[in-house]
């Protein structure tokens, strides 16, 4: 109850409110910074709040959709204060250097560094393909031990012959087949 009358009684307060001109959402205005502070101290440290954020609140996302973040992603530095001042000036002025150096204080991660590939389709797919394989030799296996018939006696070696002699005495295929192959003059094989 304290914490929410404390919270309460600083966004009230008018005359605290963020004097940065980066506000994402211009319908709303950014949270007083004492209260948010106060409660989110422990989590930002020192950084600088710099707009309202996803949902009002003190925290840092790299996101495509929300680019803006409500927070720096470094806290300041003495090097990083010095650049602010003049960053404030002419940006004609700035070394490539230093603008990369003000870009990652407030950025963790550039658009193409967090919207890159990381990878994890080749390591769902290996495992997926692992795990596919597993199940198939788990069912091989299974049909090996649960299905172990004998063999149908059309399977042995005199049936096979006998039926062989069927499909030559048929003269079934007789231009491609197996009955192509044999010489009905003499009974044989042809070479």
């Amino acid at each position: 109850m304290l914490q929410h009358q404390s919270r309460a009684n600083a966004s009230t307060v008018s005359s605290v409110v963020q004097s940065s001109p980066v506000v994402l959402d211009n319908r709303k205005a950014p949270p007083p910074l004492d209260a948010d502070r106060m409660r989110m101290y422990p989590r930002i440290g020192n950084r600088q709040i710099v707009g309202y954020g996803l949902k009002g609140k003190p925290e840092y996302f790299d996101l495509v959709m929300f680019p803006c973040p409500s927070i720096r992603w470094e806290a300041d530095t003495p090097e990083t204060a010095v650049l602010r001042k003049k960053e404030q000036g002419d940006w004609k002025q700035l070394s490539v250097d230093e603008k990369k150096r003000l870009y990652r204080a407030s950025f963790r991660q550039t658009f193409e560094e967090f919207t890159a590939s990381s990878g994890l389709w080749k390591w769902t797919l290996g495992w997926g393909l692992i795990a596919l394989s597993a199940l198939t030799l788990a069912y091989d296996g299974w049909r090996r031990i649960a299905y172990n018939f004998d063999k149908p006696s059309s399977m042995s070696d005199e049936k096979l012959k006998q039926q062989m002699q069927f499909h030559i005495a048929a003269r079934q295929g007789p231009m491609s087949g197996l009955s192509s192959k044999w010489d009905y003059e003499t009974g044989t094989w042809k070479k």
